[in-house]
């Protein structure tokens, strides 16, 4: 009898609890950056046929200013009523390509402000700086630039380190700051992460010291850096998830009297939180006025007309949007304090509120008068009459060069 021999069948190797989980998290990790791919491709498809996807980043975290225009970026940025062009030239500016140095005889006028001066709503040559220069130019001030260093969502400190960083290298000859009523609450470091809640707001901020002088309190460090900023650069999909989050999923259980925080500004009981950030705006501002005096320039605060002044009918719609008017809601307020501030530390100060309420009348404006319909900023007639009164206040307050032949 022949033995047999017997092999045993080939086992399938056993897979460890390890690899399992390994083979797991990869595995969600391909999917993950496959629908990422996928939603990045069908934004940027999107974007050829519909007008709703067609914005794109043009601003950048900044470790000195917080935020700032991206160099050399050319997009356009619509949202429901309006379609903006955004040129930005290479020294970070939504404006026109410029060069440092002067030529003789030129006089330039360098603008600080927020997105009002900014202007990312309107197309280039519809942003008051550019109106401005031409109306100057049909005015016969024929060699005169007006400079935009506006950047959306920045207050006081931010504008007075723009001065720093970028603006003193071209050597104004007046600096004019565009003054809203929420840089007080931008200023300040308590109030304005309360009134943007959980969206992280990347700021310095100026802290009164024990001794009532200002310190610095740098932009946050920002982890991974490196690969978020490329992102928000380039990524159509990283760009609209943040506006998301910020638009839908920002929240803040900071009120005044159950509406929005910031419009606690119009109080006439201010807290003491209030009183400080008005009290670092100030100091903040006396500082911007000292560098630019010193670097031989003039320095005059222009505040636009609030809304309150210019829309006849914001008693009816403001309840309706926040819910009520608070009973302490006085928002003449606002205007008493900022004149106080430049009365006691001699600020050249001028309200455009007048201006804009004549031309209100005289051409029988309706809602929404100066502002897009579906956004408080302004129109391309916001623009130009903002560049009207501002031309307006710099002849009576002679700030300007001899016209062009006069004596």
């Amino acid at each position: 009898m022949s033995n047999v021999q017997t092999v045993d069948p080939v086992r399938p190797a056993q897979i460890t609890g390890k690899k399992k989980f390994l083979f797991v998290v990869i595995g969600l990790a391909f999917s993950i950056l496959l629908l990422l791919c996928l939603g990045e491709v069908t934004l940027r498809v999107f974007a050829l046929f519909s007008k709703s996807y067609r914005s794109s980043p043009f601003r950048r975290y900044d470790p000195v200013l917080g935020i700032a225009e991206i160099p050399n970026k050319k997009v356009t940025h619509e949202r429901g009523c309006f379609e903006g062009q955004i040129s930005i030239n290479r020294w970070a500016m939504r404006d026109r390509e410029r060069v440092l140095e002067k030529s003789p005889g030129e006089f330039r006028i360098a603008l600080l402000g927020d997105s009002l001066v900014e202007g990312p709503q309107v197309k280039a040559d519809e942003v008051m700086n550019i109106r401005m220069e031409k109306l100057l130019q049909q005015k016969g001030y024929k060699n005169v630039e007006v400079m935009n260093f506006g950047v959306e969502g920045i207050g006081t400190t931010q504008e007075y380190l723009i001065y720093r960083e970028q603006v003193r290298q071209f050597h104004p000859d007046l600096v004019i700051l565009a003054f809203v009523a929420n840089d007080v609450m931008n200023n300040s470091s308590t109030l304005q992460p309360k009134c943007y809640g959980i969206h992280t707001w990347y700021c310095p901020y100026y802290n009164l010291g024990p001794d009532g002088s200002l310190v610095l309190q740098p932009v946050q460090t920002r982890y991974f850096n490196g690969l978020r900023s490329y992102l928000e650069e380039h990524s159509l999909l990283t760009y609209y998830v943040e506006r998301s989050w910020a638009r839908f999923v920002n929240y803040t259980p900071y009120t005044w009297d159950g509406i929005y925080l910031a419009w606690q500004v119009y109080s006439d009981r201010p807290t003491p939180e209030w009183d400080r950030a008005w009290l670092v705006t100030e100091k903040v501002i006396a500082r911007l006025k000292n560098d630019v005096e010193q670097d031989g320039a003039k320095l005059v605060i222009m505040a636009p007309p609030q809304l309150y002044e210019t829309d006849l009918d914001w008693s009816s719609w403001f309840p309706k949007q926040e819910g009520k008017i608070p009973a302490t809601f006085n928002p003449q307020v606002y205007n008493d304090r900022l004149s106080e501030i430049a009365s006691r530390n001699h600020f050249a100060l001028d309200f455009l509120a007048p201006y804009f309420q004549n031309y209100r009348d005289l051409h029988h404006l309706k809602t929404p008068y100066f502002s897009l319909p579906c956004d408080h900023h302004y129109s391309p007639l916001g623009h130009e009459v903002a560049a009207e009164a501002m031309v307006q206040k710099l002849e009576e307050g002679k700030w300007l060069p001899p016209v062009a032949g006069s004596q």
